[in-house]
């Protein structure tokens, strides 16, 4: 199957309907596994043929029955209709880009089933192999940083309990390779991406790279504050959409071809460095969109009260992420100068929500707050990864 082939299997909507859509690597022909991960949400399962007749399979849906069963299925259907030779137990490692529940959440059941080296990047590590004590650990940090966001303290408890990081959601596993970036696992080379979580990966394999939550085709991907979750924040994802779209132009002047990427929600994206500019545009907008609420608005706000006027659609589950998103931003702003708190000799233990306004009303000094962020150069040379 070539590029062009590959591409036209995933043109319209006829992907959302495949169970199992086979996948192009110069390797050999790999398979898409399409599971339930959340409510709402649609997720994928790789699996990437090895020189060894092995497989690695990257994620492992959410562990839920529904999400497992979708996993099983899809094995089921490369079986029979595809590779007959296949079996759970030819899977000889389980990659994660991140341990995210909607990624990591099935490790313990398919590393039951296959046996299988499960490999995570050091970061997220101890979330994998202890999860119940860092949500508990988490939980408490969330709670601090919703008082802080404004949330009313009788509505902590349910905006946590919306964002589902409990104790006792997942089974722990043991992880078996710690990853940093840079490692190669059979016909996958790693690559360190932070920004939507602190220890996000992606695999590259040839014309293709297995972006994770990184980039998506159609939507920005969730970004959290750096001060709440090391390693995230606005800067490190900006700075990880570059590296990324810097390895797809290197890769297409090396090879003459365009590097695929196939991302752990939505379609594939046929080209990288067009949707990464895409993505940035789009983020320059929504940062756009929330300073001019600050123009807008005379009184100092918190980020609970930016919330509807952001974001609000009626779903209360969503209300975390949106204060994360808000949050990611402000944090940056402040971090430029744009923003000023105001009534900090309020603010107290029992007192925490923070206000904010903007500091600089010359539209000219907040335009472009993206291009402030490419302009930080936090490394001279990107890795020679092709």
């Amino acid at each position: 199957m070539n590029q062009e082939e590959s591409q036209a299997l995933f043109e319209g909507d006829s992907w959302r309907n495949r169970a199992v859509c086979p996948i192009d690597t110069i390797y050999g022909v790999g398979y898409r596994i399409k599971a339930r991960v959340l409510p709402y949400l649609i997720g994928f399962v790789y699996l990437v043929p090895t020189s060894d007749s092995k497989w690695i399979m990257i994620d492992s849906g959410c562990g839920d029955d529904d999400s497992s069963a979708d996993v099983e299925s899809g094995f089921r259907i490369i079986r029979e209709e595809y590779d007959h030779s296949f079996k759970p137990e030819t899977i000889s490692h389980l990659c994660l880009t991140h341990a995210h529940v909607d990624h990591a959440g099935g490790v313990c059941e398919f590393k039951r089933q296959t046996n299988a080296i499960v490999a995570v990047h050091a970061f997220e590590s101890r979330l994998v192999e202890s999860y119940d004590e860092v949500a508990r650990v988490e939980n408490c940090r969330y709670a601090h940083f919703l008082l802080e966001s404004g949330v009313p303290p009788e509505s902590v408890e349910a905006v946590l309990d919306g964002f589902g990081f409990r104790p006792g959601r997942l089974h722990s596993a043991t992880v078996d390779a710690t990853l940093y970036g840079g490692e190669k696992i059979g016909p996958l080379q790693t690559v360190y991406l932070p920004g939507h979580s602190s220890g996000h990966l992606a695999f590259l394999c040839g014309n293709a790279i297995f972006s994770g939550d990184l980039l998506l085709s159609k939507t920005l991907s969730q970004i959290w504050p750096a001060r709440m979750t090391p390693q995230t924040g606005l800067l490190n994802y900006v700075h990880s959409l570059l590296k990324l779209k810097t390895i797809a132009l290197r890769y297409e002047e090396l090879h003459g071809r365009k590097l695929t990427a196939f991302p752990a929600h939505e379609e594939p994206i046929f080209d990288v460095p067009a949707r990464v500019d895409k993505a940035l545009r789009g983020l320059e907008r929504r940062n756009a969109r929330l300073l001019n609420l600050f123009r807008e608005e005379t009184s100092p706000m918190t980020l609970w009260e930016i919330l509807p006027k952001m974001y609000w659609s009626g779903r209360p589950n969503r209300e975390f992420f949106a204060l994360s998103d808000i949050g990611s931003r402000v944090e940056f702003f402040l971090q430029l100068n744009l923003l000023r708190v105001v009534d900090s000799e309020r603010l107290s233990y029992s007192n925490p929500a923070i206000r904010y306004r903007l500091s600089l009303a010359n539209t000219e000094a907040t335009k472009n707050s993206i291009k402030q962020v490419v302009g930080m150069c936090l490394t001279s040379d990107q890795p020679d990864l092709i």
